[in-house]
């Protein structure tokens, strides 16, 4: 006979819509990231770039309470994934060094709580949180060499993100945007050098997005989460 288990829904639209109030209830119990300042949009929350910080690669391993996956819900490891590297370039009286990097967590979820063995689904939602350049620089060069965007869209299609938890546990959903670190250096000034960070979009089936990957998160034995 078949053992049968039971399926759990959890429908992202409320998860982003309690998101905020969520995040600052339970973040000392479940994550350590930092707060990023959001701006209300009618579509949702426009996370600001300039709030968000460069992490190292090598700090983000899978783990039974971590799990990694890329914008097509494929669990990933990160060792594996290959960041664009020093590209470099000379306009006009600019070098240009680009990289691709790894940006701090944007909590993309509310906290919900499922029991062992049970089968988690998460469902596609529209998108309801975007990332914001509100640093805007050499947006015309830019254009030239890898495009330019003032805002991009999280994408919330995690319907493949599927998994059983072998004990209870508390999932949370965060989203690491990937962006381009902007190295140059001018030739004919006193202060030659500026970095800053400026989005990478990536192209899903119905339209561009953040570039980035997400973590579903997992705390055990916090019974007083809310439930799903």
């Amino acid at each position: 006979m078949k053992k049968t288990i039971p399926i759990i829904l959890i429908t992202l639209f409320s998860c982003v819509l309690a998101g905020c109030s969520t995040r600052r209830q339970v973040s000392q119990e479940v994550t350590s990231s930092n707060e990023v300042t959001q701006v209300e949009e009618e579509s949702g929350y426009a996370y600001k770039l300039s709030e968000l910080h460069e992490i190292n690669q090598n700090d983000l391993v899978s783990s039974d309470t971590s799990q990694f996956y890329d914008l097509e819900g494929n669990p990933i490891d990160m060792r594996e994934i290959s960041l664009k590297r020093g590209e470099y370039y000379l306009i006009d009286d600019c070098s240009i060094a680009i990289s691709e990097v790894i940006l701090s967590p944007i909590q993309i979820s509310a906290n919900y709580k499922v029991l062992k063995d049970q089968y988690v689904e998460f469902a596609n939602s529209a998108s309801y949180s975007s990332v914001e350049n509100d640093n805007i620089q050499m947006k015309n060069i830019l254009q030239r060499i890898i495009g330019f965007n003032t805002i991009l869209p999280i994408s919330h299609n995690l319907s493949q993100i599927q998994f059983i938890p072998s004990s209870d546990i508390v999932i949370t959903i965060y989203f690491y945007p990937i962006c381009y670190k902007v190295e140059t250096f001018y030739y004919k000034y006193e202060n030659p050098s500026d970095t800053f960070y400026t989005l990478k979009g990536a192209h899903q089936f119905d339209g561009l997005y953040c570039d980035g990957i997400y973590e579903v998160r997992t705390v055990e034995n916090q019974l007083n989460m809310k439930e799903s």
